[in-house]
């Protein structure tokens, strides 16, 4: 059987990851950081030709899922205070019109993110890392929806038989941080209910139980004002739902924010594998 995504990883978007751009606040996020280079490096020995990455920070539809479609994907951190700190990267075309179609025979929605329009800090900070591994490659840019759980793994599922039909050797990243709420110095303030969101994913990551990840309730992920559920579920349908080699390298919310690293599949050769 052809293998097509070796790998489908989570990591998460926080700029402060970044030594720059967190400064003073770089020893809090340490042990994630370490986590998050672990990952990239692994991943940049596995050598895919395409970069695959789900962010939840892209235009969004309630009814339709987006797609970067420009020759040229491109953002810097100027938003952050870093504006000579750029990214760009060659968009894998032949990969996107694929999953255009398959998208499209399998009666989802999908609309086009014009060219020139800059990647959000959801695909930058993963592909950042990636960058500074030393992995060159092309990137596949793509966004979530506001439609059911079961539509986004189905998505995932169509880029699971795009990347298969051109024999593509792919590595799939959902950009996801998690809760929001965690301490009173979070965002949107501190809501008691909001670690039982992180636990959930926590927990259903560590276990394998992709099931799982797709009936947490509703007001639950309201209350937690995630940003992750998403492009998590499009990871989990890129897997065809079957765990390989699946770990929970760190988890971690400084700030009150829930941040992730984790791997769902790794198909990758055992001695490229990351390490547990």
């Amino acid at each position: 059987m052809m293998i097509s995504v070796t790998m489908a990883v989570i990591l998460p978007h926080a700029p402060t990851l970044i030594g720059a751009i967190g400064g003073e606040r770089k020893q809090e996020v340490a042990p994630l950081v370490n986590a998050i280079e672990r990952l990239v490096h692994t991943i940049a020995r596995a050598n895919p030709e395409t970069i695959v990455l789900a962010t939840p920070h892209a235009p969004v539809a309630f009814d339709a899922f987006g797609i970067h479609v420009g020759d040229v994907l491109r953002g810097s951190f100027a938003h952050y205070g870093l504006p000579t700190l750029v990214l760009q990267f060659e968009n894998d075309l032949e990969l996107v019109d694929e999953i255009i179609g398959e998208a499209l025979d399998h009666r989802m929605r999908i609309f086009e993110v014009p060219e020139g329009t800059p990647l959000d800090h959801g695909a930058l900070v993963p592909l950042h890392f990636l960058h500074e591994a030393g992995w060159r490659g092309r990137v596949v840019v793509l966004g979530s929806s506001y439609l059911p759980e079961r539509d986004h793994i189905s998505y995932g599922r169509c880029i699971e038989r795009a990347v298969r039909a051109l024999g593509r050797r792919a590595v799939f990243i959902a950009s996801a941080n998690l809760s929001h709420r965690l301490s009173e110095a979070a965002p949107y303030g501190y809501h008691p209910r909001a670690a039982d969101f992180d636990r959930e994913i926590i927990s259903s990551l560590e276990l394998g139980d992709f099931a799982r990840l797709s009936r947490i309730a509703p007001e639950l992920r309201d209350l937690a004002v995630e940003c992750g559920h998403r492009p998590i579920l499009i990871a989990v349908g890129a897997t065809e739902e079957t765990p390989v080699r699946h770990h929970v390298l760190s988890y971690a919310h400084p700030f009150g924010i829930g941040y992730v690293v984790a791997v769902l599949a790794d198909r990758s050769p055992e001695e490229t594998a990351s390490s547990r």
